[in-house]
């Protein structure tokens, strides 16, 4: 009896250490699936983050889809793949000129910190947001400056729009239905000079004269001609050069332009002059002329802004309306 319950035991034993084995393997084999998976995993991540560095965003949301499919995807994962969803439906909507809807998916992403190369993305993208928006409202003051028969100003708002890099599609876009309307402009600015001249007008001769010394912009400038009239109770007409030099310089404000220049991220081009003149504690008025391509003798009104110092806010005089709508 003690014998046949001995044969038992030992069966019992066996049958046990057998199905531990088997669980163990098995186990095993599980524990060596996950870290497959997970090590497979890791190396889609950090290969998409390469990608990333390297402006391959496509390609990285490409990786990290196969990923996200198969449910082997980490949080992370699946959090970068969301994000970069949404940049490429922001290249997308930018290159439409879907600017509102880029601006709102923007706005998603405005706390992303992290990784580094999804934020140098994000920016990149606030940049040609911003150069859209400008080339888009540039395009539609020359078409309505044109038309109006405001030549300088819709020379100047021409020359802002070819200070935009080409690099982005849809400033790309504007600036070659733009072209026509170039040369229109030039063509109107310099039938005005030679009318001028050969009207043989004493105003003409004194605007070549002081076109020749280099004043064109200055006393072209709304800003200027203002605040010499404050002062004097006359025209900029009949202002002496070293006048009209001396108002230019207490219109100056190197600060006030650097804060200017970064904030609306607009294009400073090798010519440009600029008047700043303080309205309030916070608000100043900026204006950016040119003399023309096509006539040193034509001064062209790149834009009078508004700028709010402390908030950020731009807005740019509508030569025809006479308003100020925001560009930032």
């Amino acid at each position: 009896m003690k014998l046949e319950q001995g044969k038992l035991l030992l069966i019992v034993c066996c049958s046990f250490s057998l199905w531990s084995l088997t669980a163990c393997s098995a186990t095993d084999q599980q524990n060596s699936s996950r870290e497959t998976v997970t090590t497979t995993s890791q190396k889609q991540y950090q290969q998409a983050l390469k990608d990333l560095n390297r402006g391959a965003d496509h390609q990285a949301f490409e990786r990290l889809k196969k990923v996200v499919t198969q449910n082997t995807a980490t949080a992370q994962e699946k959090k970068l793949y969301n994000q970069l969803g949404r940049v490429l439906e922001i290249k997308k909507d930018l290159a439409a000129g879907n600017l509102t809807t880029a601006q709102a998916n923007l706005a998603d992403l405005e706390k992303v910190d992290q990784p580094d190369s999804l934020v140098k993305q994000i920016t990149a993208l606030k940049k040609e947001l911003q150069a859209s928006k400008l080339a888009k409202i540039y395009y539609q003051e020359i078409v309505t400056y044109y038309q109006a028969g405001k030549y300088a100003a819709a020379g100047g708002s021409y020359q802002a729009l070819l200070d935009l890099s080409n690099k982005y599609q849809l400033v790309a876009a504007y600036q070659a239905k733009a072209a026509e309307y170039g040369n229109l402009i030039s063509q109107r600015q310099s039938q005005s000079v030679a009318s001028s001249t050969s009207a043989g007008s004493s105003s003409a001769a004194s605007s070549n004269k002081t076109a020749t010394n280099g004043y064109t912009n200055a006393r072209s400038s709304k800003l200027i001609s203002s605040e010499y009239a404050q002062k004097t109770g006359s025209s900029i007409s009949s202002a002496t050069n070293s006048q009209v030099s001396s108002v230019a310089e207490s219109l100056s404000n190197d600060q006030v332009l650097e804060k200017f220049f970064k904030t609306s991220q607009i294009p400073q081009e090798a010519g440009d002059q600029y008047y700043v003149k303080q309205v309030n504690a916070q608000t100043y008025q900026i204006e950016i002329r040119h003399t023309s391509p096509s006539d040193s003798n034509v001064s062209n009104l790149k834009g009078m802004y508004q700028f709010e110092i402390t908030t950020g806010k731009i807005a740019k005089l509508n030569e025809v309306t006479g308003n100020y709508v925001n560009i930032n």
